[in-house]
């Protein structure tokens, strides 16, 4: 042992060879060679013991945590093979924006702060075309004690069950002294019927404080409101604070409509902290609490900081009653009856989305009968105003303002909050995870009116028909077709990082991304490649009546190969994924649209009848008499929500 000892003390220590070799010459004196020989064995006994634990360490802790990635998001091109699977692509750090008054339920919120990279990637290049632990599905009665504090929405049902919710604010803000209350009505014409509805509710949140007021704070003016209105500009609609619930009522119905169509919304909020946060009342200091009252975003959303930065610093909670944000999209449409000419427009444009900051879904055209799912129900509020709501220490209130498409249980979408955090904020952590910016990318790339799905009836093959409907639908399948392929450009290289990724929302994007456009990919593979078997070998009728052939879907995959067999195996795989471990949310839901019908198609003949012939009015005579050439009178411009 000794011996082995001293051959590793010479192999390790050349110099001690010298040392001992000089002292057999009797040129050092003996108490230098033990200095020497006790100084190379310690070294030698730390090294081996720094080495066994080195071998003992989980290899998460040997793991050196690489600088984030400084590349800007670029639609071009995606580089994740030059990315590590450190721990920094494992876990999201995000800016906590937990307030005193909403439910905390964030999984992926470190305490651990994150160095910004030098070059934070600029998501506000995207062409992106223009809350959430839920904890209360239902209204909440104001004699719980409940503890809420975080950064969640709650769906409380429309206005009516918005009531109770309100009242148990005001009460907890009543805890911390004197408070006054600034209700900010949008203005805007789409909103004008929730105004109303809210204006008859009113006097039951002041009832229900009362009500519930056991030590009387509310009273002797310890609780005031004021009514702002805004939307281009902003106007208060009581001339002081008032405790007369009528008198707001009368002021909330009286907001003036604004037919700009702007809503300055995080400005109003400025002002009303700036205006009213260190309200007085015969010499009494009033906490202020604010309330927004809107069915869009706002159009000052570059403005969402300094609101929350104003809000905080004077410690004023936001709460929003809104409506829900729309699942992977930013516009929405609604039909809105003029108030004054009771003229009717359908299918205006209003901003109610995304539920994230950038649009974090693809938009591609489901295939076959059934419905496209284009307008759904996030689930959560806009971003911009959740965020509002959760830094501050609100809540964002989704109400049921309008819409009548898919929405989910609150309950189910607990998980599947997105990160409210600011943008700087968000790009960092979307900078650190290649599989989130290929996410985001082929969402990008997907966002644009791409045509429907193609016909899948032709007539007879020696019709004079037959070629433009060929050419019509195919052209329709070739433009589909290059956009998935330049979609899976992105998301293909990353599928190593899926493992990897903690947030069930990010994992639900990721699988159902990749899982649709594989399935969209093989679908536009093989119709094609059926129109081009007609075209090379025309198929013919063998039922006499037969006078249409249609491409109808099937399950075997009779064009590609072995490696288009593959990649339809591995669609359905991701997309029974989503269905199996996202059930009850919106990715589930998308996913078993795409599972409705299988991958392949076929060639089937069948009898269409032809269309009726239509018979002239007899009532209609043969030629108008002309009365006047006064042009028609201009359909009245649609108004700006």
């Amino acid at each position: 042992m000794i011996k082995r000892v001293l051959e590793s003390l010479e192999e390790r220590f050349p110099a001690l060879a010298d040392w001992l070799g000089a002292y057999a010459d009797r040129r050092i004196p003996a108490i230098g060679l033990s200095v020497a020989t006790h100084a190379a064995v310690f070294f030698l006994f730390g090294s081996m013991a720094i080495a066994v634990h080195e071998e003992s360490r989980p290899v998460q802790e040997l793991i050196v945590e690489a600088p984030p990635k400084t590349t800007p998001l670029d639609l071009t091109k995606i580089e994740p093979n030059d990315t590590e699977v450190t721990e920094s692509a494992r876990e999201t750090t995000l800016e906590p924006v937990a307030g005193s008054f909403a439910p905390n339920a964030t999984a992926m919120i470190s305490t651990n702060p994150v160095p910004p990279p030098v070059n934070p990637p600029q998501l506000a290049k995207l062409d992106v075309p223009a809350a959430t632990k839920i904890i209360l599905p239902n209204a909440t009665k104001l004699d719980q004690t409940l503890s809420i504090k975080g950064d969640g929405s709650e769906h409380v049902g429309g206005v009516e069950g918005a009531v109770d919710r309100v009242a148990l604010e005001v009460l907890r803000r009543l805890e911390s002294g004197r408070t006054l209350v600034v209700w900010a009505f949008d203005a805007s014409g789409s909103l004008q019927v929730e105004r109303e509805r809210l204006a008859g509710h009113i006097k039951e949140v002041y009832d229900h404080v009362r009500q519930y007021d056991k030590d009387d704070r509310s009273g002797d003016e310890g609780l005031l409101t004021v009514v702002t209105a805004f939307g281009e500009t902003r106007k208060a609609m009581t001339a002081e604070a008032t405790t007369d619930p009528e008198t707001i009522a009368a002021a909330i119905r009286s907001v003036p409509l604004d037919s700009t169509g702007i809503e300055n919304t995080f400005g109003t909020v400025s002002e009303i902290v700036r205006r009213w946060g260190k309200f007085k009342k015969n010499g009494k200091l009033y906490h202020l609490m604010v309330i927004v009252v809107t069915d869009e975003v706002g159009d000052d959303e570059n403005r969402l900081e300094e609101a929350v930065s104003v809000a905080t610093a004077a410690k004023v909670p936001v709460f929003v009653l809104g409506s829900p944000a729309l699942f992977g999209r930013a516009d929405g449409f609604m039909d809105y009856t003029d108030p004054k000419t009771k003229q009717r427009f359908t299918h205006l444009p209003v901003r109610q989305g995304p539920e994230s900051v950038v649009v974090e879904q693809i938009r591609l055209p489901f295939w076959y009968d059934g419905p496209q799912y284009e307008f759904m129900d996030a689930g959560f509020g806009s971003y911009a105003l959740s965020r509002l709501a959760g830094a501050t220490g609100g809540i964002y209130f989704v109400t049921r303002m309008g819409g009548n498409h898919p929405s989910f249980d609150p309950n189910a979408m607990r998980e599947y909050r997105p990160d409210w955090v600011s943008r700087s904020q968000y790009e960092i952590a979307i900078g650190r995870s290649p599989l989130r910016q290929a996410v985001i990318m082929a969402g990008d790339i997907t966002q644009q009116n791409l045509p429907g799905q193609p016909g899948f009836s032709f007539p007879p093959y020696d019709s004079p028909e037959f070629k433009n409907v060929m050419a019509k639908n195919q052209e329709i399948v070739a433009r589909v077709e290059y956009t998935v392929d330049e979609a899976l450009r992105v998301i293909a290289p990353v599928s190593k990082f899926r493992d990897h990724e903690t947030s069930r929302r990010w994992q639900a994007h990721y699988d159902l991304i990749r899982g649709r456009l594989l399935a969209v990919k093989i679908r536009c593979h093989g119709y094609n490649a059926l129109c081009a078997q007609m075209k090379k070998d025309p198929l013919k009728f063998t039922k006499p009546k037969s006078n249409t052939w249609r491409i109808v879907p099937d399950p075997e995959i009779q064009y590609g190969g072995a490696k288009v067999e593959k990649a339809a195996k591995e669609a359905v795989l991701l997309l029974k994924r989503v269905v199996n471990d996202h059930a009850g949310t919106p990715w589930a839901l998308l996913a078993q649209r795409e599972l409705k019908d299988p991958l392949g198609f076929k060639w089937v003949e069948t009898f269409v009848p032809p269309p009726p012939k239509q018979k002239p009015n007899e009532n209609t005579p043969k030629k108008a008499k002309k009365t006047n050439n006064t042009p028609p009178p201009k359909p009245p411009d649609p108004p700006k929500l």
